[in-house]
């Protein structure tokens, strides 16, 4: 064990305050440094104080922040998450198709035929993905890659794609639907017509019928069977004439709603091919149009298109068709 002393030890404090008292007495500094000592001190105390209470502050505001949100979500969270009502239902779907389920916080899915949709459901088509709607008694159709927004049973919003809209045969007894683009808001008058939105601007081509156009600024333009009108992104229009049927429209019969064929007439069935691909349709002879009338099919065409549904009808049939000028000619077989 070391015999050294330490520094709490009495024998070295009293040498230690005998050293200090031979030194003498210290200067004492003169009055503005002792002012300015004093100030600084003051001020490192204040500064000390203020940042005390800044974090005091700080803590109770986060609280209060925590608590407000806590009772605005309260409050809210049943609005943002609950949907609105059921408004539309999917006849068909083809590919990738999401659909956000209608409320604010829902997540997004993937469509399923017979999925119900509520107002406020936001639909998003991939590549190659395509979907049939039954809104309000009318079909709309969704190209790929789209946006569409269903507000209200009356009221859907295209963002950008495409969209085809299909009132029924009977024009008269049709329900209103307004497709709202931010170039205007298209209003169907008994018809079939497509509404393509792009960065280029708005394309409305009329299969059947007739629609109108209300544009921003109030301007109403109106469009008839066979004609597309153009509006650019500088808001100019330009109109001109267009094919009902052919390459264009081809992507509307990837997702046409299916045909039930059963115990229905094999003319009844024409008359919906002739609809669904913009074609007159024309008989070679008043036999073959009797002969179709007599028809009644029976089995199902369940997820074929118009056309493909018509090749493998026909099939089982005395009759077939063909393109022509006139559209699409039905009439007996040869040897028939």
């Amino acid at each position: 064990m070391s015999s050294r002393q330490g520094p709490e030890n009495p024998v070295d404090e009293s040498r230690l305050a005998g050293l200090i008292r031979q030194g003498g007495a210290r200067p004492r500094p003169d009055a503005q440094l002792q002012a300015v000592a004093r100030e600084a001190v003051a001020a490192e105390w204040r500064a000390v104080v203020a940042a005390r209470r800044r974090r005091l502050r700080q803590r109770w505001s986060l609280a209060a922040a925590a608590v407000l949100a806590a009772v605005v979500i309260g409050l809210t969270a049943p609005g943002l998450v609950k949907p609105g009502p059921m408004v539309a239902a999917v006849t068909r779907v083809s590919g990738a198709v999401d659909v956000d389920g209608g409320g604010l916080l829902a997540p997004a899915v993937q469509v399923s035929a017979g999925q119900q949709l509520h107002s406020g459901s936001r639909i998003r088509s991939g590549t190659g993905g395509r979907l049939a709607l039954d809104i309000n008694g009318l079909t709309l159709r969704l190209d790929q890659e789209s946006e569409l927004v269903v507000l209200a049973r009356d009221r859907v919003e295209l963002r950008h794609g495409a969209a085809y809209l299909d009132s029924g045969a009977r024009a008269a007894a049709s329900p209103r639907l307004t497709v709202a683009t931010r170039f205007g808001e298209v209003e169907h008058l008994g018809t079939q017509y497509e509404t393509r939105v792009s960065d280029l601007g708005l394309r409305l081509r009329v299969r059947e019928g007739r629609v109108q156009l209300l544009r921003p600024d109030g301007e109403v333009l109106q469009g008839g069977a066979g004609e597309q009108v153009l509006i650019g992104a500088d808001g100019v229009v330009g109109r001109q004439r267009i094919p009902r049927g052919g390459a264009d429209w081809a992507w509307v019969n990837e997702v046409a709603p299916a045909y039930d064929i059963e115990d229905r007439s094999l003319l009844d069935f024409l008359h919906w091919v002739s609809r669904e691909t913009g074609r007159d349709l024309v008989f070679g002879s008043p036999a073959a149009e009797q002969a179709a009338r007599g028809v009644v099919l029976h089995g199902s065409v369940q997820g074929l298109s118009p056309e493909r549904a018509l090749s493998a009808v026909l099939v089982t049939t005395a009759l077939r068709y063909t393109e022509t000028a006139a559209g699409l000619q039905v009439d007996f077989k040869t040897g028939n």
